[in-house]
């Protein structure tokens, strides 16, 4: 069996998608290989671990990833010592904690684009557009039963009816989907900095072109990312976990506080964390990465820059800042149905600053 399918299969099992026959697969693949057993019980207890709080994991998984290589390498290619094979499956259950990596990663990765390919020159009157405006959101219904609501300026392309073994779809924005489960046709998302395939269900996919980091947050079941610069890497996530893609520095979370920041890396290209999603309140069900859907503005120790990204499509406004030291002020607070100007006016309690309102447009100064 290749490391794809066992990846896919395992997935599956985790969480609780998986069908009779793939489950008689996979257990008949454990019995017969060792080394997938290994595999698998890395993953498993990965998935049960409770410690959701991860920091540089990009980094970390590099470092873990070049010890297996120069563990592989010293030795001959058909001759591996016990001793060296236990150092070397230690090493893939730590890097099994932050990305699991298929052997056959490129060979999917290669795949999923030609199908892509294949999907956008299809014909144009086999796809359909839905885009939305600001301050609109919109729910569609695929054909297979895929329910997926848009949020404001965000495009979705699909096809009008599913061919082929995938079920394919190109978005741009921001967008929650709960796929309709079909074992024999996975679902794969493409976005500009990563391509989502769908082991599971709910899960919220935020990708705008002009924001410079893009985030997956995974509710229920499984999805499994590849990133378009680095499509040896497959990311899985678990439910509650969040996958951030940010292009030119890591981000750090920081144990016992629910913020970002940036960390000293100059690594070129685009980096990635895993870290948890954030609930409003510990007994509380609502998430901030999905509280868009609740016609909701919600923010946590969010800096005014991003804040304000959120507003413009929240309110149709543009915001400019004439003081870029403004932009580093940070804010917490929850909007339903106040107005751009109660909303500033509500951040003025908190932080000193000065607005002016002028047509469509906001000045910060």
């Amino acid at each position: 069996m290749g490391n794809d399918k066992f990846i896919e299969l395992v997935g599956k099992k985790l969480s609780n998608e998986i069908s009779s026959d793939e489950n008689t697969e996979l257990q008949r693949c454990l019995a017969n290989d060792a080394s997938l057993r290994e595999q698998y019980e890395a993953i498993s207890a990965y998935w049960k671990h409770s410690d959701t709080v991860y920091a540089d994991n990009a980094l970390a998984f590099q470092k873990i990833k070049s010890k297996i290589k120069a563990q592989e390498v010293t030795e001959p290619s058909t001759i591996i010592s016990s001793a060296k094979k236990g150092i070397i499956y230690y090493l893939w259950r730590a890097a099994a904690a932050v990305v699991l990596i298929g052997g056959c990663s490129y060979l999917f990765y290669s795949k999923m684009s030609i199908s892509g390919r294949e999907i956008a020159n299809a014909a144009p009157s086999a796809w359909q557009n839905k885009s939305t405006f600001v301050r609109e959101k919109s729910t569609i219904v695929l054909v297979d039963g895929t329910r997926i609501t848009l949020n404001s300026k965000s495009s979705l392309r699909y096809p009008t009816n599913f061919t082929g073994k995938t079920r394919e779809v190109y978005l741009s924005g921001e967008a929650f989907f709960d796929v309709h489960k079909d074992h024999e046709h996975p679902f794969i998302i493409h976005t500009e900095k990563m391509n989502i395939k769908v082991l599971g269900t709910a899960f919220n996919v935020k990708s705008y072109p002009n924001e410079p980091s893009s985030e997956t947050t995974l509710i229920r079941g499984a999805i499994e990312v590849t990133l378009d610069d680095r499509p040896s890497d497959r990311i899985i996530l678990k439910p509650s976990e969040k996958l951030i893609v940010k292009k030119g520095s890591f981000t750090t979370v920081h144990k016992k506080q629910d913020k970002l920041s940036p960390a000293t890396d100059s690594s070129e290209g685009p980096q990635y964390v895993l870290t948890s999603f954030t609930r409003l309140h510990q007994d509380d069900s609502a998430v901030l990465e999905t509280s868009w859907t609740q016609n909701k503005l919600i923010f946590r120790d969010e800096n005014f820059a991003d804040l304000a990204m959120r507003m413009e499509r929240w309110y149709g406004v543009e915001i400019k800042f004439k003081n870029d030291d403004m932009k580093k002020y940070r804010f917490t607070g929850t909007y339903e149905k106040e107005t751009i100007t109660q909303a500033l006016d509500a951040l003025r309690i908190t932080e000193d600053f000065h607005y002016k309102v002028k047509n469509s447009a906001i000045y910060i100064y």
